[in-house]
């Protein structure tokens, strides 16, 4: 859900029923946010730092059947359903942010390609092996429990050749910056939703199977864009 990144940590540098519980409490703290959301992630600072174009240059690499984890509100939506896709698949734990992302769709023209909405869990997709070309997301893996599933997930769904896109927030490479993620982290992902913005995003992905074809830093090396395929 994503970002649950903050805009200030990005500006200063920025047994069963224990598993349901936790994904309950994650998609009513996001019920409770989807009101402020698109105000944060999408508002005058997020311009000024150039967040909104990253988003465009994500969705504007998407194609075929696609999926979005962490899908929120719906932020991407206008540059999404201006691509030629085949299908374009939604996923968040969040009703109240999925139905923003409703909202936002019946504002836009209707789009020549199938829309669906899906209230799941990242880590446990809802979807057969090989069911995507492409599966999307943008600052939402960073306020993930657990990226490695997630991540392990979405290669999981993507066809022989499919494309995983992400936009995230990552530890620079830059020290003494990638110093300082590394000890307010916690700080940071308490005011932020959870938003850890300490990651190794490259590493992540190869590590739960992925292999990346191209990685950006952006912002000091506190945001990649970054474009991987499953290992062959």
């Amino acid at each position: 859900m994503a970002t649950r990144r903050t805009l200030l940590a990005t500006t200063l540098g920025a047994g069963l029923l224990p598993t349901i519980s936790m994904r309950s409490r994650a998609g009513a703290l996001y019920d409770e946010y989807a009101e402020e959301y698109d105000g944060l992630e999408s508002g005058r600072a997020a311009q000024l730092l150039g967040l909104a174009g990253l988003r465009g240059r994500l969705a504007s690499m998407a194609r075929g059947d696609a999926l979005e984890i962490g899908a929120g509100t719906g932020l991407n939506l206008p540059w999404l359903l201006a691509r030629p896709l085949t299908s374009y698949t939604a996923l968040d734990l969040s009703g109240a942010m999925l139905a923003g992302a409703r909202a936002r769709l019946a504002r836009a023209p209707p789009p020549p390609f199938p829309v669906r909405f899906v209230a799941g869990d990242a880590a446990r997709l809802p979807f057969p092996a090989h069911s995507f070309d492409c599966v999307l997301s943008s600052y939402a893996l960073c306020a993930m429990d657990r990226p490695d599933a997630a991540l392990s997930e979405a290669l999981r769904v993507l066809r022989p050749g499919g494309q995983l896109l992400l936009l995230e927030h990552a530890r620079s490479e830059l020290w003494p910056l990638s110093w300082y993620q590394d000890r307010t982290a916690r700080a940071v992902a308490a005011l932020s939703k959870g938003c850890r913005w300490d990651r190794e995003v490259g590493s992540l992905v190869r590590a739960a199977g992925g292999e990346v074809r191209a990685l950006e830093r952006h912002l000091l090396g506190t945001v990649v864009l970054l474009d991987a395929e499953p290992r062959a």
